[in-house]
């Protein structure tokens, strides 16, 4: 969407100074978009005004900002709070929108939840969605001003840390089809309990209006339990025999990596592929079919959808180096989603290798966490298990491998992975985000290359 100075004023309350013509909002002064409006954003570490002459020198039409500019000769619209300004300029965005708009949250999972609604939507039209973690308060509010008017739905991630901000993101993205996919031990430490992570997903619920549909896992107590506003539909989705879409049968073939799902639905049996390992991914999947089902679009539709499902980023992609096997599941970690990675370990071909790390802002809940996945480890047979951070290695004791740092524990792993005789054998990495567990890939890269050259 473009927008001019006056329309930007009024849509956030701002004072026009200088007029300029419609353009593109942006915030990144790196990446300046030729004829777009920039954002001065401020933060503790960095203010956008000190940007302004590369911003100029970029081409830009106008610049929106907090304080006064000497020497501007381009559009500019002073707001009182630049951050504000973007969410009101989200808001607007939102408001131009008469299509549906699809909001997705959760403890774990909400992208590749999103990433397959995207795909199940695909027969409507063109898609809008949240790329890559711009899940944020500043992250929505981009989405939506970068939205085309000609999309045809608009698929919208919600992230958070603390309570608030859920209400936030929906107050400006105003979703009228809802989706929480699991509540969980995630984000701890700022919601103060596992209770309090649900009433900060529920804001989500909370904030629907009549006619708003809410997708509702039944097969997570939380929400199941979770009360939804008068003059909402509902669709529920999991296991159980009363949901809509119900999720029967789902394996993971060891030979091809692939998930094999059946579902059934008011309107027929689905019975599809995802291209990638990993059970826990067909509630996923049952969650897509419940907001296609929702909005209408064709149960036939949804396993062509299901077979372009991709792994976005660092997200349970499965990466070949030679006879290894490398789950790279590095982007993040929480006791949800890191018992669902060392499943999806244990559904692939052996040995089986587990390199973690630690779990960050948990809270109260650190120590029993990570003792819960390591026994879950134990559980599942998972020979070799290898740690790093003083959280997770706390806990591990004798149980497992400890490494004071990530290059140690990569240098361990090469050597012990070219001590296995030759055939398959599959390696999970995976933990918070400031672990930077993806270093141990870029290891086992380097390994694997070298051992072909």
């Amino acid at each position: 969407m473009i927008f001019n100075g006056s329309q930007i004023a009024a849509a956030c309350g701002g004072r026009l100074l200088q007029e300029a013509a419609a353009g593109p909002i942006y915030i990144d002064s790196r990446r300046g978009i030729p004829g777009g409006w920039y954002v001065a954003l401020a933060g503790d570490r960095f203010d956008g005004h000190t940007f302004l002459p590369l911003v100029a020198a970029s081409g830009c039409n106008g610049a929106i900002v907090s304080r006064p500019v000497e020497g501007w000769t381009k559009g500019l619209v002073i707001v009182e709070d630049c951050l504000k300004a973007l969410q009101d300029l989200g808001a607007e965005a939102r408001n131009l929108l008469t299509v549906p708009v699809v909001g997705i949250t959760g403890s774990a999972g909400k992208t590749s939840t999103r990433v397959l609604v995207v795909e199940v939507l695909r027969p409507l039209g063109m898609v809008h969605h949240t790329q890559g973690n711009l899940n944020n308060h500043i992250g929505l509010p981009l989405t939506l001003v970068g939205c085309p008017l000609d999309a045809d739905a608009v698929v919208l991630e919600l992230g958070m840390n603390h309570p608030g901000e859920i209400q936030l993101l929906a107050g400006i993205g105003r979703p009228n089809v809802r989706l929480i996919t699991n509540v969980g031990a995630a984000h701890v430490e700022g919601c103060g309990s596992i209770e309090g992570v649900a009433l900060a997903k529920q804001e989500l619920f909370d904030g629907a209006q009549a006619g708003d549909i809410l997708c509702v896992n039944m097969d997570d107590p939380r929400i199941a339990a979770m009360p939804l506003p008068n003059g909402t539909h509902v669709v529920t989705y999991g296991t159980g025999p009363r949901n809509q879409i119900r999720l029967t049968d789902v394996s993971v073939d060891r030979a091809t990596l692939q998930t094999r799902l059946r579902l059934e639905t008011p309107d027929g049996v689905i019975r599809a592929v995802l291209p990638v390992p990993g059970a826990h991914l067909a509630i996923n999947a049952a969650a897509a079919a419940a907001v296609a089902f929702a909005l209408r679009v064709p149960i036939q539709s949804l396993p062509a959808a299901f077979a372009r499902f991709a792994p976005e980023g660092m997200r349970n992609r499965v990466e070949r180096l030679g006879d290894w096997l490398v789950l790279d599941d590095a982007y993040n970690a929480n006791p949800l989603s890191m018992i669902a990675a060392l499943r999806t370990l244990a559904s692939m071909p052996g040995p089986h290798i587990a390199v973690l790390g630690d779990m960050l802002e948990l809270g109260g809940e650190e120590e029993a966490a990570h003792l819960q996945i390591l026994e879950e480890a134990r559980l599942l047979g998972i020979q070799h298990l290898l740690v790093t951070g003083e959280r997770i290695t706390r806990a591990a004791g004798d149980r497992a491998d400890c490494f004071a740092d990530v290059d140690s524990l990569a240098r361990a792993l090469a050597q012990r992975l070219r001590s296995f005789p030759v055939g398959p054998k599959s390696v999970l990495i995976k933990g918070s985000r400031g672990a930077r567990m993806e270093r141990v890939l870029d290891h086992l890269r380097a390994e694997a290359k070298c051992s072909t050259t």
